[in-house]
């Protein structure tokens, strides 16, 4: 395909001249006597260079520059004046001009200057398109990383569910082939019993929890997203939970701060979040008091729960919200857990903006909070 010129001159001879000059050497060429009328036709239709007399009427050489290139950003554009001044050249040279052809020019320097642009415009777009390969390439590479990450992590999660469901199947299993060779006394039957029971309840949350998380994940995927009122939701959660606390002689405040309280997101996730992070602090907390706060501040709906539990070392913080993860004094301790909960909360935070947090010392209680960017207000 051939190089298309565009020739924007007042003077009807320059104009010609050019053309006839270029045409012979396979050149597409076009003509325009005004700035007006070849902007028009460069709108139309792409040109790879432009030569533009510097004075003409109504819009000058240098100015159209400006807007050929706000249409095309790798067009060359050759100056052609009679009167070339430094100043004149600085601006024309800011404004993106290629170069110069002064006036009168020969046939050779038209050919040169316009040789040298094209092939200048040709290794720009050359260079840009090898920059697009590299990107593509960049970005091929790494959600090739990231889906071989999420490929071990659910090789992962696979294992650790295996394993969960397992042992509690396992020792039920044990416990049942005891009582069948005749190895347990009747008087011992029911405490066999109770413990499979017991396992059995275990794993019926854990299914119930990896349900809820699949549903999550799954509804996450989705993004069916609406306006919440998170301070509906907080007392929804609490009038259910509150009774847990005060049965174990816990003191259990509330403090809800004025302003909007207004989130996207899901209000059953949300319940979730509520419902495991309150829950968490009944069920490790065996004196003193249950805090739970909820604010907004700079933009941000923020979220704590605060006890007076058991605390959690140290070494156990960074992987608190990893799937099946348990703290290695909540695992000594006879409270059944399965991990889960906080990994859900984790999810559900992270998928509406938002993030998670724990400050917590082993002995001395944990506080639980979560941010979450308020939705606009009408």
């Amino acid at each position: 395909m051939a190089d298309r010129i565009l020739v924007i001159d007042d003077e009807a001879g320059i104009r010609e001249g050019i053309k006839r000059g270029l045409t012979p050497q396979g050149y597409d060429v076009e003509t325009a006597e005004t700035g007006e009328q070849g902007l028009e036709l460069f709108r139309k239709q792409p040109f790879d260079l432009v030569l533009i007399d510097v004075m003409m009427p109504g819009i000058s050489g240098i100015d159209l520059i400006g807007e050929i290139h706000r249409i095309d950003p790798e067009a060359v554009c050759v100056i052609i004046t009679g009167y070339a001044t430094v100043e004149m050249a600085v601006r024309a040279i800011k404004e993106g001009a290629y170069d110069f052809l002064t006036k009168p020019f020969s046939v050779d320097d038209l050919l040169l200057v316009v040789q040298q642009g094209l092939e200048r415009r040709r290794l720009s777009l050359e260079a840009k398109r090898l920059q697009r390969i590299e990107e593509e390439a960049r970005r091929l590479q790494e959600e090739k990383a990231r889906l071989e990450e999420l490929d071990r992590a659910k090789m992962q999660f696979i294992r650790l569910v295996t394993h969960e469901l397992q042992a509690p199947i396992a020792a039920i299993h044990t416990y049942l082939r005891l009582i069948q060779d005749g190895y347990v006394s009747a008087e011992q039957q029911k405490d066999i019993i109770d413990k499979c029971l017991a396992r059995a309840q275990e794993q019926m949350k854990l299914i119930n929890d990896l349900l809820q998380l699949g549903k999550v994940q799954t509804q996450l995927q989705e993004g069916n997203v609406d306006k919440i009122n998170m301070e509906d939701i907080l007392q929804d959660v609490v009038q259910k939970m509150r009774l847990q606390a005060f049965e174990k002689g816990l003191d259990f405040r509330l403090h809800i701060q004025p302003g909007p309280k207004i989130i996207l997101g899901n209000r059953d996730h949300f319940t979730s979040v509520w419902t495991n992070l309150i829950g968490n602090a009944i069920k490790y907390t065996e004196k003193g008091f249950i805090e739970v706060t909820l604010k907004s501040e700079d933009g941000k709906l923020i979220g704590e729960v605060r006890d007076s539990g058991i605390g959690i070392p140290e070494a156990d913080l960074k992987n608190l919200f990893q799937e099946f993860f348990r703290a290695s004094n909540a695992k000594k301790s006879s409270r059944q857990g399965t991990g889960l909960g906080l990994a859900i909360v984790k999810r559900v935070v992270e998928a509406a903006g938002g993030e998670v947090w724990v400050i917590s010392k082993e002995g001395e209680g944990s506080t639980f909070g979560f941010s979450v960017p308020l939705a606009t207000q009408p």
